[in-house]
């Protein structure tokens, strides 16, 4: 009798743990306390997709563990921005426990597909439109530069890429202000906040209303700047850091 009691209980158990880790279809953006660098992952039922993976400290492990269904072991698709340790160096550790379908980078190599500009990924529910990728004089400025759209919300991924290069994204007209069919817009901050991204210029053809700064607490670096505090203040965005907030979710 207690065996049969046992066996219930550990049927139930297990179907409890089914249903609520069983992916649902709500769209969810999330940026992963990585310390000090970027990794953020969009999901939908069983499909991920990585914008960078953090360093080598198994962060971005935990992250994608508590984002996805315990049986779930495939990344369908990575971007890593550029190569830095900051923004790369997790790919190791995801590489054991997860299968890859797609790698992206911002340069030609052995194992993945590089993004050029104007390239663009997309499903039936989202698109990812590459602005910029491998132009410019630093190794930050070649980050990825891309928008994802999910219905009518727009999220601009920036890598570690510079105010000339934002700059010459506006005069482009590669991102503009554009109201009629964008309801709300958030913006991953370039370079963990340091001085040298976030223009003017950006913030008023983006007209962001929140902006995640991923910077790890009591960074060497000093990130994030105060110039780029100030600067999202006075032009009214709200500002969440992954090092005040820890994980930062949206629905999109």
């Amino acid at each position: 009798m207690k065996l049969r009691w046992f066996l219930w209980l550990g049927l139930l158990g297990l179907v409890a743990l089914l249903v609520l880790t069983w992916p649902g279809q709500k769209i969810r953006l999330v940026f992963c306390d990585v310390g000090q660098g970027d990794g953020a992952v969009l999901v939908k039922g069983d499909f991920q997709m990585v914008f960078d993976t953090g360093p080598d400290n198994g962060k971005m492990v935990e992250c994608l563990d508590r984002q996805m269904a315990f049986w779930d072991k495939r990344l369908e698709v990575i971007v890593l921005s550029h190569m830095d340790s900051d923004h790369s160096g997790g790919l190791k550790s995801l590489e054991k426990y997860f299968q890859i379908e797609k790698l992206y980078t911002n340069e030609q190599n052995n194992y993945s597909e590089k993004l050029n500009s104007s390239d663009m990924l997309r499903s039936d529910w989202f698109t990812f439109e590459v602005v910029s990728s491998g132009e410019g004089a630093t190794d930050n400025d070649k980050s990825v530069v891309g928008i994802l759209k999910v219905n009518q919300k727009q999220v601009l991924f920036t890598g570690d890429a510079g105010m000339e290069v934002e700059q010459r994204l506006v005069w482009r007209k590669k991102i503009v202000d554009d109201r009629s069919s964008v309801v709300e817009r958030i913006l991953k901050v370039s370079h963990h906040g340091s001085k040298t991204g976030t223009s003017q210029e950006l913030l008023a053809a983006f007209r962001p209303k929140v902006a995640v700064i991923s910077v790890g607490k009591n960074n060497r670096y000093g990130h994030p700047s105060s110039e780029v505090i100030k600067r999202l203040e006075e032009n009214g965005v709200e500002i969440w850091r992954t090092d005040e907030m820890g994980e930062i979710k949206f629905d999109l």
